[in-house]
């Protein structure tokens, strides 16, 4: 599962990166719903299929990024919490998926990685293709992390959403004019000033430098 955080506004994913060792073409899915994946396993009704295909595996060490052409972008709103919650499985139909045992003792309470917009929480390792039973418990491994990257447009409404946070699609409506301001009222008139203050010229003669006035007896 993927939450955005509660101060967090609404985010669109538009691609995922995911790691395999392989370097061989792989062919995936991935799937997405609104909500936890946690009462919806098994069952591919309420799911969306948003990426599938074939790919060719980087290998060690580096991501394989899903095929922009072959994502179709979702979001997930704002505030975090259940609304705030999107599931997502991921699965190739052979098993060179890669992903690490998580620190938790079930899937869906630890966060294991994170920043001010979104939250991925450990999740579930599917050990079978396609989506199997989940009363086959055997399948089912967790928690697990996931291992990859994640893109996402965090101001999906640009230019509106320039001015603030957005918690939920669709967009709001931008304003259809410019707006208008009133004319501007006349520039305020200033007194001239007065003319300059007259002073008059002193009565004492003003000494010249190296020379005393002679004393009077």
């Amino acid at each position: 599962n993927m939450r955005t955080t509660p101060a967090g506004p609404v985010v669109v994913l538009n691609g995922l990166d995911f790691y395999t060792e392989s370097t061989d073409i792989v062919e995936f899915e991935l799937w997405s719903r609104l909500g936890s994946f946690k009462d919806a396993k098994g069952n591919y009704e309420g799911w969306d299929l948003i990426a599938s295909g074939t790919v060719e595996g980087r290998g060690f060490g580096r991501y394989t990024a899903i095929p922009e052409d072959m994502f179709t972008q979702v979001s997930i709103p704002g505030g975090g919490g259940e609304r705030g919650t999107r599931a997502f499985y991921l699965t190739l139909t052979t098993i060179d998926l890669v992903y690490k045992k998580g620190s938790g003792t079930d899937s869906d309470q630890v966060v294991h990685a994170e920043n001010p917009d979104l939250e991925v929480y450990e999740g579930e390792g599917v050990l079978f293709y396609p989506f199997p039973d989940p009363s086959d418990a055997y399948y089912y491994r967790g928690p697990r992390q996931f291992l990859g990257a994640i893109h996402y447009d965090r101001l999906p409404c640009k230019p509106y959403s320039a001015f603030g946070d957005i918690m939920e699609l669709p967009c709001p409506d931008l304003p259809t004019g410019s707006p208008t301001k009133p004319p501007p009222t006349a520039s305020p008139s200033t007194k001239l000033p007065t003319l300059a203050p007259v002073t008059e010229a002193p009565t004492t003669r003003s000494p010249i430098s190296g020379q005393t006035e002679a004393p009077v007896s």
